[in-house]
């Protein structure tokens, strides 16, 4: 039990400090640059970006046909008390044609908008820092060092420097996985209801619902795609259009997940990104409407969906079925940016303090999060790892739970 110990505290010190160093030499290669050429920052005023652009959109009738906006209705909603702290200075700008960065530039210069992002931000690093207290029991120092490996983590920081609201979907998938075991049926009910709502404001969390699956939860697993649906289209009643900005969502959404320029970005991580880059160098003219590329990508993605959903389904080990779901998240959708990394911290975490048998994963892990290698915006190594513990762990689980144990069976 000590020596257990010991290693959990080894474990956590080494992190800190590579977390702590990385955020440190980060911030000074920042300064170095902005001191040596100022320009550094003229393409840097997307900082904030997302959350300026949602609550904009929140506070308009309908954000799909005003504003052109691809984000779920659920997630402009719950930005919409943020946004009333800015919706004065909203109004003064509204004669104005400026784009996202613009802005945001504009906003930065308001305590209105201080006060928000702010408020936002230490709501939600709370709320996460309260989950993983109770979740894994840590107190003291522990409690410290935890707390600041997440807060410097690179995908903390980067979804804080883009003001991202996937924080949200984060948490309510932790309030799942926390309350889905509890002895009370409201809070397993409500358990249900937390991964609704995630898949509501990111649609790709919903995959932790194999920890349903896992179980036989069939009907629980019902529920939660009812929970879903429910949520999601009553979503559209929030704004004047109804449902008739169903058509003007999807025709947005279509459009963003089908950009080129997003898919040859060495800042999209997905496995889409991945294979049109690949297919790019060999044919620079194809283009991401070809058949080609759409004929491969829906091949490869329906593979590696199906073989992780029976390994996450019929693995026993949590911190495979973590890793196995996280990494779905990242790489499944076409468009998939740093910030979605932060839903690796679930399985890194497990492995962390529940127990560091599986060295072989911290090199990775603390690769993903040292804040140093997110200055270069070069995020295909990061994309490459990813994929590579996917597969590591997939063909394990295959190996060693489902195939043997059918040939057991087979046996018996």
């Amino acid at each position: 039990m000590k020596k257990s110990k010991y290693m959990q505290n080894n474990a956590i010190n080494v992190f800190f400090w590579a977390t702590l160093g990385g955020a440190f030499i980060a911030m000074l290669c920042i300064l170095a640059l902005y001191f040596f050429d100022s320009r550094f920052f003229d393409g840097q005023l997307a900082v904030f970006s997302d959350f300026v652009e949602i609550m904009n959109v929140s506070i308009e009738d309908s954000p799909y046909l005003l504003e052109g906006s691809s984000y779920p209705p659920f997630a402009i909603i719950i930005l919409y008390p943020f946004a009333l702290i800015c919706k004065n200075v909203f109004s003064s700008l509204a004669g104005q044609t400026l784009s996202v960065n613009e802005l945001t530039l504009k906003l930065l210069d308001t305590y209105q908008f201080w006060i928000s992002i702010c408020l936002f931000f230490i709501i939600c690093t709370t709320i996460i820092i309260c989950l993983v207290s109770k979740k894994y029991e840590l107190r003291g120092s522990n409690l410290f060092k935890v707390s600041s490996i997440i807060v410097l983590s690179a995908p903390f920081i980067y979804t804080v420097a883009r003001g991202n609201s996937i924080l949200i979907a984060l948490i309510f998938v932790m309030l799942f996985l926390l309350f889905k075991d509890n002895k009370k049926p409201i809070l397993r009910e409500l358990s249900y209801v937390c991964l609704a709502i995630s898949g509501c404001l990111k649609i790709y969390p919903l995959f932790f619902g194999v920890f349903l699956l896992k179980d036989k939860k069939v009907l629980a697993s019902l529920r939660v795609a009812a929970y879903f649906f429910i949520i999601f289209f009553a979503s559209f009643f929030f704004f004047a259009g109804d449902l008739n900005d169903w058509t003007e969502f999807t025709e947005n959404l279509g459009g963003f997940m089908s950009n080129e320029t997003r898919l040859t970005g060495f800042n999209n991580l997905s496995i889409s990104a991945l294979i049109f880059k690949v297919i790019h160098v060999f044919a620079p003219n194809l283009t991401a409407e070809s058949t080609v590329f759409s004929v491969l990508n829906i091949i490869i993605i329906a593979l590696i969906f199906l073989l992780s959903t029976v390994a996450a389904v019929a693995t026993k080990n949590d911190f495979s079925r973590l890793l196995i779901c996280s990494a779905i998240v990242v790489l499944i959708p076409s468009i998939s940016y740093f910030y979605v990394i932060i839903f690796t911290l679930l399985p890194f975490l497990e492995l962390l303090i529940k127990g560091n048998k599986e060295k072989k994963y911290y090199y990775s892990f603390l690769f993903l999060y040292i804040s140093l290698f997110v200055i270069p915006i070069f995020f295909i190594p990061h994309s490459i790892i990813i994929i590579a513990l996917l597969i590591f762990e997939v063909l394990k689980v295959l190996k060693n739970e489902v195939f043997i144990k059918g040939k057991n069976t087979a046996k018996l």
